[in-house]
């Protein structure tokens, strides 16, 4: 096969305020052919979303190039100019970053953001590209595709958004597609038909793809190749079959070991980090809870336009103050749409929720600063949370001073510091922006300062899917000790059952928009 993509002695740093450089990656060499699928794995900061930036031709803002060069289609990516950069994106090379949010523009509905890919890309105008947007949205298994055209990103889960980006970047019919943890949000069986719809691809139109990913057991279902990355070098690279069978470094061999599984052999005994003690209080009471993203207008009360179904409807469910209940279901589901609505950030169609004497089915800006302390919520996109303007002391200064106000500044530089160890982040991490950080490390941050306010409750939305393997058990042991030491209670939305299995006090099933099974 003829080479389309080859790096060459790549070295990519930055340098800090202090005037020190930090190299983000070291001497790297890779190649891809025409059609083939090389998996890029690592844990989180090992420079893997740099790498595949880089393969489009595009740095982080600070970082610039210290050696080396990408070639594509034997054009060098970092000697071109914007105009010719423009006429390469999206057309020859497709990008589906891990946070769809980077990829969709929050003020266009979602059918109107795939029909300028088409018209960009693809050249299909008018009524074809309307079908045709509505026909990808379909191919990528949303619901309702006609529907899902008319709504806004935020009206769509983390996974729906995903989504929307996947039928996006193949749009185009690209030749070589860049895949940065593209079924990070997705439920198992979405996950399943999207590998299967990326394999097509690959097979109809020959494109090749770089696919980025923690998740062993993904990278090994696609890949030809996989390179392993570690503090920005290549470790090892080889045949799929090889490295997972008979790594060679030993720190693949560390990944290997770190996947969680689950055995079904084991379910009947209580997970690994699962409470168990939860007390007989109530800490959440939701009553007949139904939820709906559509605003009738005037015009349509006044035509009696019919209101589409509810997002979430018939929601009973008790939580218990120190337990963890998982969420799960597929995207889509109205998972997160549940717990955007305890937080006060999604307003209640009809029914009751109710935390002690505080009602919430409040807007978030009514809610004493009591109650705004006391509930706390980890996003699935950190970037959706985190200021890309304020460094990581900043973001945790902001719970640190408006929850505790008498706190003096040097107990609050103590306690930044203890929020970075328990997320397992170096001192040094305090001065570097959400941009200088790797998906899974502007998750930590996002966890940190959750914790900062010293809540009694914690919404966690997908909180760990960003997560290398080794990172994520850290984390889980974080969320189970904080629990043990402060009772605190846990709504916990993911995916992963393996993960559901391990923290898991009580699990409740949905189905679209239903509670199905709590136990």
């Amino acid at each position: 096969m003829s080479k389309l993509v080859e790096i060459k002695d790549l070295s990519i740093g930055y340098s800090t305020k202090y005037g020190d450089l930090v190299h983000v990656l070291r001497n790297v060499d890779l190649e891809i052919a025409a059609g083939e699928t090389l998996g890029l794995v690592g844990e989180s900061g090992s420079g893997k979303s740099t790498l595949g930036q880089a393969m489009m031709g595009f740095l982080r803002s600070g970082s610039r190039v210290l050696s080396g060069e990408v070639r594509f289609d034997d054009m060098e990516m970092f000697s071109l100019s914007p105009k010719k950069l423009e006429s390469i994106r999206g057309r020859r090379i497709a990008m589906i970053p891990q946070n769809a949010g980077q990829a969709l523009t929050p003020t266009i509905r979602v059918g109107k953001q795939i029909i300028e890919a088409l018209v960009l890309n693809a050249g299909i105008k008018g009524a074809e590209a309307e079908a045709r947007a509505v026909e990808l949205l379909g191919q990528v298994r949303l619901p309702t595709p006609k529907e899902i055209a008319t709504r806004y990103p935020h009206e769509l889960s983390g996974g729906q958004q995903q989504r929307v980006a996947v039928a996006m970047a193949i749009a185009g019919g690209p030749d070589m597609l860049v895949l940065d943890e593209p079924t990070t949000g997705l439920d198992v069986t979405t996950q399943a038909y999207l590998l299967e719809l990326l394999s097509d691809v690959i097979k109809s139109m020959g494109t090749a793809m770089m696919y980025i990913s923690h998740d062993l057991g993904v990278i090994a279902r696609v890949s030809d190749r996989v390179s392993v990355m570690y503090a920005g070098e290549v470790v090892e690279e080889d045949t799929a079959r090889n490295i997972f069978k008979a790594p060679q470094h030993s720190y693949t061999k560390a990944l290997l070991d770190s996947i969680p599984r689950l055995n079904l052999d084991q379910i009947e005994n209580p997970g690994t980090f699962a409470n168990n003690e939860s007390s007989s209080e109530i800490a959440i009471h939701l009553s007949d809870v139904a939820i709906t993203y559509h605003r009738q207008g005037l015009f349509d009360r006044l035509l009696g336009v019919e209101e589409p179904p509810a997002t979430v409807s018939g929601i009973n469910l008790d939580i218990k103050r120190g337990e963890t209940v998982a969420l799960v279901g597929e995207s889509g589901s109205g998972k997160s749409t549940i717990v955007r609505t305890i937080s006060g950030l999604l307003p209640a169609k009809s029914g009751a929720i109710q935390f002690e004497n505080f009602d919430l089915t409040t807007d978030v800006d009514d809610r004493p600063m009591e109650l705004r302390k006391r509930i706390q919520m980890i996003f699935q996109n950190p970037d959706a949370s985190l200021n890309p303007r304020q460094s990581v002391s900043q973001i945790f200064d902001q719970p640190l001073k408006l929850y505790f106000p008498n706190m003096s500044s040097e107990e609050r530089e103590k306690r930044k510091l203890n929020l970075l160890n328990r997320v397992r982040l170096p001192h040094k991490y305090l001065s570097r922006y959400p941009a200088q950080l790797s998906g899974g490390e502007k998750q930590r941050v996002a966890i940190a300062r959750a914790f900062a306010a010293e809540p009694d409750v914690v919404l966690c939305d997908e909180v760990t899917s960003a997560l290398d393997v080794s990172v994520q058990a850290s984390v889980l042991e974080l969320l189970d000790e904080l629990q043990r030491e402060e009772k605190v209670t846990y709504i916990f939305i993911t995916h992963d059952l393996a993960v559901v299995r391990a923290v898991a006090d009580r699990v409740a099933v949905l189905f679209q928009g239903r509670l199905c099974e709590v136990g």
